[in-house]
């Protein structure tokens, strides 16, 4: 049977209820909701509202080799975006955090850039650094008064670590050097993470010990933390290790496909590495040079570690779920590894006109 509806008791959309408007907002993604801001004032103070929902990081493919081509993948959306800079060719990542990257064309010149708002900012030279080897940490986005570029490495037979601590704004690098009882190269393969006010590095031998520089004090400690207990890997098989800030604690993700990661969380009160079975709903992004957690965003898997590339077989396995304890593969391929690829997980700005206007 059809019904007919008069044209006067139709309601206008924009008088939808605010609850059902808040729940399809929460399932959009992050272009929609922009789109949605602006069909009237009250879908805009809605979709205001619920700016704090976090959104998913984007995994950056970078090639340095081809033209400063760089691909994202939202993982949340399964989509691809593309924007290219020239002026990036033949450049390193270091880190990445809160929307910027820092780069280096070649040591000791390096600079902070923005893909999303194409800023740059350039570091004065650290030639006064006498890093053979070292390892670099933002504490925040370059933006903010509160950024710290952290530098750590060897000190070319100096028994300690050189550490290098950059202000965007100031004239130099501020540069010390520590001398550690025990021969520990904090510099190697495992990127520092600022927590709680502090940069956290993992020494590569002996024993993964940890480091802990305080920006504001200048203060070098290091924790008598022993290693993790895990299983011993086989011939045919490496093992990745990622530092992770996690609710104002450090996590150590240890991988090695196509085992199961294992999850760590640093026990301070007991100086020890405490083994996680869940992350209790929460999401790791885990990379090379970028590791973060977040927590409540829609489309994207809880209680998973989401890995930046890792092929088995023939198959792309690109998260693992604590829940049912199994790989899963990407929504799409992603794009095949060359040693001419960097991957990194970025996190994008919310509500961007910039960020449409450059990669759509």
């Amino acid at each position: 049977m059809l019904y007919r509806v008069r044209v006067d008791e139709l309601r206008p959309w924009s008088e939808l209820q605010t609850e059902l408007l808040e729940l399809i907002v929460s399932r959009l993604c992050i272009e929609d909701v922009v789109r949605l801001s602006f069909v009237c004032k009250n879908w805009q103070y809605v979709a205001r509202s619920l700016q704090v929902i976090n959104q998913s990081p984007w995994l950056l493919f970078f090639f340095p080799f081809k033209d400063g081509k760089f691909k994202f993948f939202d993982p949340s959306q399964g989509n691809f975006y593309f924007d290219e800079f020239p002026e990036l060719r033949y450049v390193y990542i270091h880190s990445s955090k809160d929307g910027w990257l820092l780069f280096s064309e070649s040591i000791p010149r390096m600079f902070l850039f923005n893909p999303f708002t194409n800023s740059r900012i350039n570091l004065p030279s650290c030639r006064s650094f006498p890093c053979s080897n070292m390892r670099v940490a933002l504490s925040c986005g370059a933006s903010s008064p509160d950024c710290v570029v952290f530098a750590i490495g060897d000190d070319n037979g100096f028994r300690g670590v050189s550490i290098g601590i950059f202000h965007p704004g100031d004239a130099q690098w501020t540069t010390v050097k520590y001398q550690n009882a025990d021969s520990c190269l904090f510099y190697c393969g495992i990127d520092p993470v600022f927590c709680n006010g502090s940069f956290y590095c993992l020494s590569k031998l002996p024993g993964n010990l940890v480091g802990v520089f305080d920006p504001q004090k200048h203060t070098w400690s290091i924790l008598r933390v022993p290693p993790p207990n895990l299983p011993p890997l086989r011939f045919d098989q490496r093992r990745a290790i990622h530092l992770v800030e996690f609710k104002g604690e450090l996590l150590l993700v240890c991988v090695s496909y196509p085992d199961k990661p294992f999850i760590f969380k640093l026990d301070l009160s007991k100086m020890k590495w405490v083994e996680m079975e869940s992350l209790n709903g929460a999401t790791v992004f885990v990379s090379s040079h970028s590791s973060l957690s977040i927590t409540d965003v829609p489309r994207i898997s809880r209680n998973c570690v989401y890995f930046t590339k890792s092929r088995c077989y023939g198959k792309s396995s690109y998260l693992y779920s604590l829940d049912d304890c199994m790989y899963h593969p990407s929504k799409q391929q992603h794009e095949t590894p060359s040693l001419s690829m960097t991957a990194v997980w970025i996190e994008p700005p919310k509500m961007s006109h910039l960020l449409f206007e450059s990669l759509y």
